[in-house]
């Protein structure tokens, strides 16, 4: 079969095995769709198939009730008061919901130890020891229910500027502690590592800088003033700091491919996200509004930055694609056996965003000249 978008021959399918394009008439647009997700627009603010994107559309599903289920929770100790509660659990939802995603698509391949300790414990490690550093640079705040905070000029800079900056740095580097072992060598690996270090960031991060409320609000206690911080620390930073870290090693990931056109974007667009959410949240509270208004800024930087997410991973999934070698395999997105390469032939998402629990792919049928299979 002759590929309508790319020109290439592979095998007969829905799908080119090559570029994932559909093959139909008018499939242009078909090019359009997220490589790690085919149902689902590249430009979407999608967080589950972005955030975990080697679950089939059953364990998207299940960890949508399980995200659900701990933002009810979340919600339930709120409206009881039990605020103190609700900040444990919500320095730990996602995280603890990633650990999880880790366990089910057996990403870290037969070393689980390594990679929890590198990613997940590296980042809460990383997170103690620059939180406490870059609060005694910036200056820390956690009354949060206190408007109209007064801070002058120098310090918001900091605060806005310089730590984000910072932290982009430092976040990364536990999960490219992993980067040179051979079985991790897609720029999805370096995505979802990049992503559990920047949620094993944000729960420290949330701990050291509610630690004092934690110990010494009581148990139960008017929530009136906490709907924001909870949203903010329960589901928007962990979100930020995962996708800005995810987005940072993804681009730099690939040996061989030198920091190329996508290091400094990416690095860019995490910097710009952190001093967007930073700042616009220190105006709201230097102004005095609505703290919902705060949220909804947070929730509309955090999303930018995921959709980047997407459209960083589709981009390297359709590069990466092209020099796969067509093997025989079980599709673990569709369960169909095909001889497919870089894109299942039945349902047209990337083969290296599916789960690890898949069978074992066979050795790779040789090619002719050219890269074009016959």
């Amino acid at each position: 079969m002759t590929c309508m978008n790319c020109g290439r021959e592979g095998p007969d399918g829905r799908f080119c095995t090559w570029c994932g394009a559909r093959q139909a008439s008018g499939s242009t647009a078909a090019r359009r769709r997220f490589a790690a997700a085919p149902n689902e627009a590249v430009v979407s603010a999608s967080l589950l198939t972005t955030f975990f994107p080697h679950l089939n559309e059953r364990g998207v599903n299940e960890f949508r009730w399980a995200l659900g289920a701990g933002v009810l929770v979340l919600g339930a100790l709120y409206v009881a008061g039990l605020i103190t509660a609700a900040l444990v659990v919500s320095a730990l939802l996602v995280p603890v919901l990633y650990v999880l995603y880790l366990y089910e698509a057996r990403v870290y391949r037969d070393a689980p130890v390594p990679v929890m300790l590198a990613t997940i414990g590296g980042g809460f490690l990383i997170g103690i020891i620059s939180t406490l550093v870059l609060d005694g640079l910036a200056g820390n705040r956690t009354d949060v229910g206190r408007a109209g905070a007064d801070i002058n000029y120098g310090t918001l800079l900091i605060a806005t500027a310089v730590v984000p900056l910072i932290k982009e740095i430092v976040k990364p580097i536990p999960a490219l502690v992993l980067r040179g072992r051979p079985e991790f060598g897609q720029s999805i690996d370096g995505l979802v590592f990049g992503i559990a270090a920047g949620l094993g960031y944000a729960a420290a991060e949330t701990i050291i800088h509610f630690s004092a409320v934690i110990t010494s609000l009581p148990v139960q206690s008017d929530p009136t003033s906490w709907i924001a911080p909870l949203a903010t620390v329960g589901i928007l930073l962990p979100l930020l700091h995962g996708s800005s870290t995810g987005l940072i090693t993804a681009a730099i990931w690939r040996r061989g491919r030198g920091l190329s056109q996508l290091a400094i974007p990416a690095l860019l667009t995490a910097v710009v996200g952190q001093v967007a959410f930073a700042f616009g949240a220190r105006l709201v509270e230097i102004a005095g509004l609505n703290p919902i208004v705060q949220v909804i800024w947070e929730a509309i930087v955090v999303v930018a930055v995921l959709i980047a997410v997407r459209l960083l991973l589709d981009r390297l999934l359709r590069d990466e694609a092209t020099a796969m070698g067509l093997v025989e395999l079980t599709c673990a997105n569709c369960g169909s056996e095909a001889t497919a390469a870089g894109f299942c032939t039945s349902c047209g998402v990337a083969v290296a965003a599916t789960s690890r629990t898949a069978p074992s792919r066979s050795t790779p049928r040789p090619q002719r000249a050219g890269g074009d299979a016959r």
